[in-house]
């Protein structure tokens, strides 16, 4: 049996990042995601294979019709999470969950008009508000059509 000393059973855990250190970043992401998508499905048709020439990420965007389609496919669900639905939850809000698991992301838009951005993990999770439009414009087009039946 071999007899470690303490320094010698002190192990360099690489530091794991929580929630609210990443946060901003994958927000961002989603950002230029969405940015990028809609800057390419804004162009005319001409310009946009000629943009797509020159940029092959572009690829990225083959079999959506539009902006909405690749918006609509790019999230898992949008739908009414009703308040106490989990624990300490006063308010409800809609929400649009673009992944699921650990880690997952969504945006929440709640009943006063607040629009949040959240990263979750395992336990963890933080949140970012959001004031860019396209994102205040997405959430709007999502609730608008969820409610013809509902609200």
């Amino acid at each position: 049996m071999e007899i470690k000393t303490i320094e010698e059973r002190k192990t360099t855990k690489p530091i794991q990042k929580r929630c609210v250190d990443l946060v901003k970043e994958k927000y961002r992401d989603r950002l230029k995601q969405f940015e990028n998508a809609k800057s390419f499905f804004d162009k005319d048709e001409e310009k946009k294979w000629d943009w797509k020439n020159d940029n092959p990420e572009c690829d990225q965007y083959d079999g959506y019709d539009d902006f909405f389609d690749y918006v609509n496919k790019s999230g898992l669900c949008f739908d009414r999470v009703e308040a106490g639905t989990f624990k300490d939850q006063r308010d409800g809000y809609w929400r649009w969950q673009l992944s699921w698991g650990g880690p997952s992301d969504e945006f929440r838009l709640f009943d006063n008009g607040d629009l949040e951005y959240w990263y979750l993990d395992w336990f963890d999770g933080a949140c970012v508000q959001v004031k860019d439009e396209i994102f205040e414009h997405i959430m709007s087009n999502f609730k608008e059509m969820s409610c013809e039946d509902v609200c």
